[in-house]
This record gives C-alpha cells, structure tokens and sequence, in this order.
C-alpha cells in the first residue's frame, strides 16, 4: 500500500482538480515517513505509516506554550468545536511547544484513491477554517509567501534558470506572468541583500 500512495501523489499534473492527482514532490525523511509538497498547496504533508494506518499530518506553525494564559485557553476551546464541526480531520497538540497539527488517520485495509483526496482536500479546508477561526489570515498568507519564496531560492541555488523559475511560478503555483516576473525581481533583490525589509 505504501508505493500505491507514494505513486498517487507523485503521479500527476498541474492542472488536476483533485489535490491527490497534482504531482507532488516526496521525500523520505525517517523509516515509513515522507514529505510531500506542491507550490499550490499551502502546507508541507507528512505520510506516516505505522501498524496499518497511514496519519497523514500537517504542521500549523502555530505553538501554543508560550501563549498566554487566556489565550491559549481560547485557542484550545477553539480547537475542540473545530473538532466536533469537521469530519474526517483532527485538530491535535504535538511536540514540546503544543504546536497545533492537523491531522488525518487512514486504515490501509479500506483505503481507496478517493478516500485518500477526501482527507487531503480536508486537511485544506481545515488549514484555512483554522487561521480564519484564530484571526491569522494575513500571518497564513505571508508564512504561504514565505515557504513559496524558500522554494524558489532553493531552485535558484540549485542552478534553475530564470526561464525555468517563470516557467514554474505560472505552471505549478499557477501565477500570471506579471506575478511571476514582479516576485523574482523580489526575490532576487533579497538574496543580493538589497532589499533591507528582510523576508527571509
């Protein structure tokens, strides 16, 4: 069942309507553990398979142990009615700074590709549902126009041309030219230590 999954997501193409059929970049990064990623969806996934369960999890970025007392209380609260509201998805507290994790468990025995674009397609929804409940919209956006750029700096470093970066930002991320031009010039600024507003 793992290669099944593994071929789901890294078979694909750009223009899919389904999220599992984008072809998403792996890698293996523990025993029985990859990272998933595409330019089009705005979180890194994580696919674990343990004991005949697939967890698909996603990192919010959100740690609630430094939060005040009072808010955390209200993030927690917050979380619980999400959890009774949204089917199939999990709102859940892991490691030593209670980051909140999205997450979605699979029995292998029964799963099928259409079950498996269901639980993607919710951890979607409930990455968006999440920020907009926590008022942290705007922070979502720039951590998604953060993780875009580190992508983009990483192919620059690799040797990617600019050509290859356009072609890129306008087919996978789906940006218009005018975008995409406008975003490497950023970038591109930044790196040369330019630009003193500091994105990265």
């Amino acid at each position: 069942m793992t290669e099944a999954i593994l071929e789901w997501l890294r078979t694909g193409r750009d223009e899919a309507e389904d999220i599992v059929d984008l072809p998403w970049e792996i890698k293996k990064v523990g025993e029985n553990q990859y990272i998933a990623e595409h330019p089009k969806i705005p979180f890194l996934l994580n696919v674990i398979f343990a004991n005949g369960f697939i967890r698909l999890a996603v990192p919010s970025g959100i740690e609630t142990i430094a939060m005040r007392l009072e808010e955390r209380l209200k993030t927690y609260h917050t979380l619980l009615v999400l959890n009774e509201r949204m089917n199939l998805l999990k709102f859940t507290l892991s490691g030593m700074n209670d980051e909140i994790i999205l997450r979605v468990d699979l029995d292998e025995k029964s799963l099928g590709k259409e079950e498996f674009n269901d639980a993607l397609t919710a951890l979607l929804v409930g990455m968006n549902v999440l920020m907009d409940s926590l008022g942290l919209t705007e922070e979502f956006q720039e951590a998604i126009f953060e993780r875009l750029s580190m992508m983009i700096i990483e192919r620059l470093q690799k040797g990617m041309s600019e050509a290859e970066i356009m072609d890129f930002l306008i087919k996978k991320v789906g940006m218009t030219k005018e975008e995409a031009k406008a975003l490497l010039k950023e970038i591109k600024k930044a790196m040369s230590g330019e630009d003193e507003r500091g994105y990265f």
